[in-house]
C-alpha cells in the first residue's frame, strides 16, 4: 500500500481537533477538502466533520435529530453508548462510478459536540476497521 508522498501522514491516536481524537489502525494520509478533514489510504477514505454543541442539546436530542435526518434507505443501524459517548452508525448504498461498497456513516456524540464520518472502502473486510475507527472516537 502506497501513501501519497505529498500529504502528511497520520497514525495511531490522532488529535483531529482540540476536542476529539481518533485511533487509526494503520498509516493514512490527511488533507482538508471543502472544510472537511479527509483521512485516506488507497481503497479506504474517511470524510470527517466535527460539530460543536452551540445549542447546548443533549446527546439524546442530537441523536434523535440525526436519526430523523438519515436516509430511509439506510440499513444495519447501530446505536451504542460507552465512556460518556453515544454512537450511531448505518450503511448506505449510494451511486458511484468507482468500486466502493455501501458507505459506513457514523456519529459520535459527546458533551461538547459530535463527530460525523462517512467511511468509504473497496473491500467488505474493511468494515471491521471502519467500525473500530468509529468506536475509537473520544472527546479529549
Amino acid at each position: 500500500m502506497q501513501l501519497h508522498p505529498d500529504y502528511p501522514v497520520v497514525e495511531d491516536a490522532y488529535q483531529m481537533t482540540k476536542e476529539w481524537t481518533v485511533t487509526l489502525p494503520t498509516r493514512f494520509n490527511r488533507r482538508m477538502e471543502e472544510g472537511d478533514l479527509v483521512i485516506w489510504k488507497p481503497g479506504f477514505t474517511i470524510w470527517t466533520v466535527v460539530w460543536g454543541n452551540d445549542q447546548n442539546l443533549s446527546q439524546e436530542e442530537r441523536l434523535v435529530w440525526i436519526k430523523d435526518e438519515s436516509s430511509p434507505s439506510c440499513y444495519d443501524e447501530i446505536t451504542e453508548e460507552s465512556d460518556g459517548i453515544t454512537r450511531y452508525a448505518y450503511r448506505l448504498k449510494e451511486y458511484s462510478e468507482d468500486d466502493r461498497l455501501p458507505a459506513f456513516y457514523c456519529y459520535a456524540f459527546g458533551n461538547l459536540g459530535h463527530v460525523q464520518m462517512a467511511i468509504y472502502f473497496d473491500s467488505e473486510e474493511d468494515i471491521a476497521d471502519a467500525m473500530a475507527i468509529w468506536r475509537s472516537l473520544a472527546e479529549s
